[in-house]
């Protein structure tokens, strides 16, 4: 036979084990982003049978496009560490028309984002020390690329670089590596050397 003074204290303990419980909040962890180790910036120039030159970084990898549409002296310059492609296109034209078909070619494919993108900012290149002029299109929202450029020297040389990651991810979350990769680019963009082309 139980007595009464251990059933009172069974219930008792049982009513404030359950209140307990019940008088507990949860507190959702908060929302976060992976962290980013981000190397030490070295630069390497990349010399070719391409009519171009530029420095890139020591972790970064440029490899021949092997695509049979590809034409000739296209790259794709990769960062491995962070999944990332820069897909870079070169051409060679003659005369104002080409060119202004070449810029007006850039613009319509960065303008396709704008399905997607909340806001895009474009940027004018001019480099008064090799003469060379372009475009930097940045793309902000839940766009396929976050960057895009243009380059060339007006008269024979024009390159084209679109940024990409090879796989699906949070633009917020990723945003400290475009940033990064920017400044790398920039970089790129201003060691552009050119050489004459028999294309």
């Amino acid at each position: 036979m139980i007595k009464r003074s251990s059933i009172s204290s069974i219930l008792s303990f049982a009513i404030s084990s359950i209140l307990a419980i019940g008088c507990t909040t949860y507190t959702p962890r908060p929302h976060g982003y992976p962290r980013f180790d981000f190397p030490e910036r070295s630069y390497n120039t990349f010399k070719s049978d391409a009519p171009y030159s530029f420095d890139i970084p020591k972790y970064a990898v440029m490899q021949k496009d092997t695509d049979s549409n590809t034409e000739p002296y296209w790259y794709n310059l990769t960062f491995p560490r962070y999944d990332v492609t820069v897909h870079l296109s070169y051409k060679s034209f003659n005369g104002q028309k080409q060119l202004d078909s070449l810029t007006e070619d850039a613009y319509h494919l960065a303008m396709k984002h704008d399905v997607k993108a909340e806001d895009i900012h474009e940027t004018e290149i001019l480099d008064t020390t090799t003469g060379s002029y372009g475009v930097l299109y940045d793309f902000f929202g839940q766009t396929a690329t976050p960057f895009n450029f243009y380059i060339t020297d007006e008269k024979q040389h024009y390159l084209r670089g679109a940024l990409y990651f090879n796989s699906d991810n949070n633009n917020d979350s990723v945003a400290p590596v475009v940033k990064y990769l920017k400044e790398d680019l920039l970089h790129l963009i201003e060691t552009v050397e050119w050489r004459s082309s028999e294309l």
